[in-house]
Parts: structure tokens; sequence; C-alpha cells
């Protein structure tokens, strides 16, 4: 666990130092210079660059070295880590804005109170939240997060701003509380409300991804899916 933690942090590191320090066609320094700006070891260095150079950001050449590309038209939605829409989208530097989001404490659908293991009649609190990407509608993303979660009430409202993710909100309610998520990820045609908010055509394609967050201990804490526009944001799953 610490082996991940840090090198997922020099990977966020290293994005960082790419977007604010460099311009599309640039070398970077030797990976041992990288790792003594970064204050880890070569083979951490090597392995984030690794991941760069999937997601399209660096270029590695043999004999050359590691240059940075020009954004991509598209941004790139990194699956490997848990962690939210906003921050997986704005790594890419692209700015990530909440259009709307609402909270209402209700009986939750079959599927989701099946998926929480919730008792009959069992409320829940339906966090809805419409995102876009450089100002364009992106992701309409519904959330299932049971009303008492560990014997307490959870407060869902600090969802409701950006600040704030799913991930966030469950972690602060107790530590541990999100480490795992499973996703299922499906095509799909967006019709009606759904359509409208994403500015999309009736009966047009979409990528839904439905997601169930775990606890430590293996206990599902919330259930949710996201519908989103593949033309804006391109998802990348990288192992």
């Amino acid at each position: 666990m610490r082996r991940d933690s840090a090198a997922q942090s020099a990977l966020l590191r290293l994005r960082h130092l790419i977007a604010s320090e460099f311009s599309p066609g640039d070398r970077l320094p030797p990976e041992k210079d990288l790792a003594e700006a970064l204050d880890v070891s070569r083979t951490t260095v090597r392995e984030a660059l690794v991941v760069l150079a999937a997601e399209d950001i660096v270029t590695r050449q043999w004999g050359s070295g590691t240059f940075v590309n020009a954004p991509p038209k598209v941004a790139s939605l990194n699956m490997s880590t848990i962690e939210s829409y906003r921050d997986r989208v704005a790594t890419g530097g692209r700015a990530v804005t909440l259009l709307e989001a609402s909270c209402d404490l209700v009986t939750p659908p079959a599927g989701a109170a099946l998926a929480l293991q919730l008792e009959g009649g069992a409320k829940a609190w339906h966090i809805r939240r419409l995102f876009a990407v450089d100002g364009s509608p992106s992701a309409l993303m519904s959330e299932v997060v049971p009303a008492q979660l560990f014997g307490r009430p959870i407060d869902p409202s600090p969802m409701l701003r950006i600040e704030t993710s799913l991930y966030d909100l469950l972690n602060q309610h107790a530590p541990g509380s999100a480490v795992h998520a499973s996703t299922e990820l499906e095509a799909v045609c967006v019709h009606g409300p759904d359509a409208r908010a994403l500015d999309l055509t009736d009966g047009a394609p979409v990528l839904q991804a439905t997601q169930t967050t775990f606890e430590r201990r293996g206990q599902p804490v919330a259930h949710g899916v996201s519908l989103q526009r593949t033309d804006l944001v391109r998802m990348r799953i990288t192992r």
C-alpha cells in the first residue's frame, strides 16, 4: 500500500511539473535529474514515465530522451486509480466545472438497494451531478449512498460543491470508507432529460459506467451510474 501511494504521489507531481514548467516539444531532464527533483528513485520515475507515455502525455524516443506532447483534443480519463472525475480529467490540463447538483433522500432503486445490501424500506441519498469539461456538459453522475453509514447518518451536502468528491465524502465520514471500486462499462443510447442535460440529440451514444464502491473490509458503501460523452472525454485503463 505504501509503495503504491508513493508511486501515485510521484506520478501526480510529475504531471504537475510537466504542465507547469514544460511546453509541447520540450525534452524532459534525464530520469536521474527527475528522481532528484521529486525525491524518489529512478525506478519510480521510470514507472511514472511509462504511464504518461501510455496516456500520450509524453513520447519516449530511444537514444534521444522523453518529449512533451501537445494536449490531445479529447480529454483523458484514467481509470487506473480510485480518484474523482474532476481530478482525473484535470490532470490533463482541462477545466472541470460542476453545472448542476442535487441530493434527495429517497427509497433507492432496486438495483442500487441490492448492490448496497440495503434492507427493504431503508432510505438512501440520491446525489445527481452534471459536470462540464472546458464549458461543455460531459458527464452526468447519479450516486446512491446509504442514509446511515457505520451507524451514523451521513451528510451528502458537501457534494453539492465541486471540491468534494464521493470518495472525499465517504472518507471524511469514516477514514477508509472508499478504498476499492468495481466498475462495469457499457455503450448505451441516451434519451430524454439525460440527453438534454448532456447537450446531445435523443438516442446519441454515450459510455455508461456502473460502479460500486467498497470500504476496506469489502462492505459496499456507494453505488452509482454515470453517463459520459466520449467526444469530449476518452476513458483510459492503464494496467
